[in-house]
């Protein structure tokens, strides 16, 4: 009952990001004639949609956790929340009908892969928590060659308007994540 309770919160939280993502994707297309789509921001929010799907299927795993406390909560909220933020940076609200999307994400790429990196940090020490517990679904190699990366371009991206870079960093992230999400989460379902 106590987890019942809990996570209606990040629920919540992580349904404002499912949200943000499907009602901005659908505004997309029905404006595609007059706005200045963005690849690279679709792959990212992609990447966003996959991770914020996968945090929320993990956290089922907690329903068995006997001890909950407010740090814990805190934590899970506090990381539910980090995603929200990085799909509202992707789709700001209140835009005109001829927006246009490259513009504003390079524009915004600095607190975009800033937040990113504040996020992959809450992450290392998720894992590093999950470790100490004994929970963790996936081994140091596994791990480091996953979020390793993802921090040292993120670093770079910071740093670059080089549109080249942000498509390949795009593609590789959701790559990365896609494929992590299946290697930890499908062993979840049995």
């Amino acid at each position: 009952m106590v987890f019942e309770y809990l996570t209606v919160l990040i629920s919540v939280v992580i349904g404002l990001s499912v949200t943000s993502f499907l009602t901005n994707v659908v505004r997309i297309i029905h404006l595609r004639g007059d706005v200045t789509i963005s690849w690279v921001q679709l792959l990212w929010s992609a990447t966003m949609l996959i991770w914020t799907i996968a945090f929320w299927w993990f956290t089922f795993v907690l329903a068995d956790q006997q001890q909950w406390t407010y740090p814990l909560f805190i934590f899970l909220l506090a990381y539910s929340t980090l995603l929200f933020f990085l799909m509202a940076l992707l789709f700001p609200e209140g835009v005109p009908a001829d927006h246009n999307y490259r513009t504003q994400f390079m524009r915004n790429r600095v607190w975009f892969f800033g937040v990113l990196l504040l996020f992959l940090c809450v992450d290392v020490i998720d894992y590093l928590v999950k470790l100490d517990k004994d929970v963790s679904i996936v081994g140091h190699l596994p791990y480091a060659a996953f979020v390793g990366p993802l921090i040292v371009l993120s670093l770079f991206a910071l740093r670059t308007d080089n549109l080249v870079f942000h498509r390949v960093f795009a593609v590789y992230s959701v790559l990365a994540v896609l494929v992590m999400s299946v290697i930890t989460l499908v062993p979840l379902a049995n």
